[in-house]
């Protein structure tokens, strides 16, 4: 499986057995100016996440481009 990984957000084989693809969303203190700060990356099992944070999880190469995110206007 191949997986968009941060910081580069290259595509890169995922190791032995971790066959899922995740986005991980969250606000940080500079949210509001920079939007979400987003984590991309491979797991075994979709990551459980704290409240507040958003997950997507996909099973095909490459299913986790980085969020495209809509301006404030």
């Amino acid at each position: 499986r191949t997986c968009y990984k941060t910081p580069s957000v290259k595509p890169e084989t995922c190791p032995h057995g971790e066959n899922i693809c995740y986005t991980e969303t969250w606000c940080d203190a500079w949210c509001s100016q920079r939007g979400k700060r987003v984590e991309l990356g491979c797991a075994a099992t979709c990551p459980k996440v704290k409240a507040g944070v958003g997950i997507k999880c996909c099973s095909t190469d490459n299913c986790n481009p980085f969020p495209v995110w809509n301006p404030r206007g």
